[in-house]
């Protein structure tokens, strides 16, 4: 628990330099999720988001299984999430693209298993933008590779909703 608390610690400092840059937004993510294969109960996923230049954010998440036993089984990750269709914002009151896909490379890592290793995801459908002030991600799936276990990993998200803390139309004057 002392190294999640240190990771975690440098993660936020690292991060102060961002928060300056124009495109800087902030989103927490919540939804339905799973990274065991076939599923045996019921899992959710959460995340912060924070959006780097107009295209790019990084996400900070985790799964975590509900049933049968409540946190038995987590997952957490970073990733980088690269938006294919256009700017995902714009740094003005101006949305960005209000459809777009998005393709993430990041690492993971398994508390249950104590694996680890490298996980590309695709998410075919997102709607809606930071402007907006919400966006669904519709059918997130991800493959890693489990480099300490030696297995294959697949996550798998029907839909989150991103609800942005920062960098809505609020925060820009009209």
């Amino acid at each position: 628990m002392k190294k999640v608390f240190i990771a975690l610690f440098l993660f936020i400092a690292l991060l102060q330099p961002v928060m300056a840059a124009d495109y800087f937004d902030v989103s927490l993510s919540f939804g339905q999720a799973s990274y065991k294969w076939p599923e045996k109960g019921i899992s959710f996923t959460y995340g912060f988001n924070v959006g780097l230049t107009s295209r790019l954010e990084m996400n900070l998440w985790g799964i975590s299984e509900l049933v049968p036993m409540p946190f038995q089984s987590n997952m957490f990750g970073l990733d980088l999430t690269f938006a294919l269709l256009g700017d995902r914002s714009t740094a003005s009151k101006v949305a960005g693209s209000g459809l777009n896909t998005l393709v993430s490379i990041g690492g993971f890592y398994r508390l249950d298993n104590n694996g680890a290793g490298p996980i590309i995801s695709i998410t075919p459908l997102s709607v809606g933008s930071p402007v907006s002030g919400r966006r669904e991600r519709i059918l997130k799936t991800g493959i890693g590779y489990d480099a300490v276990n030696n297995e294959v990993v697949v996550t798998f998200s029907l839909i989150s909703i991103d609800y942005y803390l920062r960098g809505t139309w609020r925060d820009y004057s009209f």
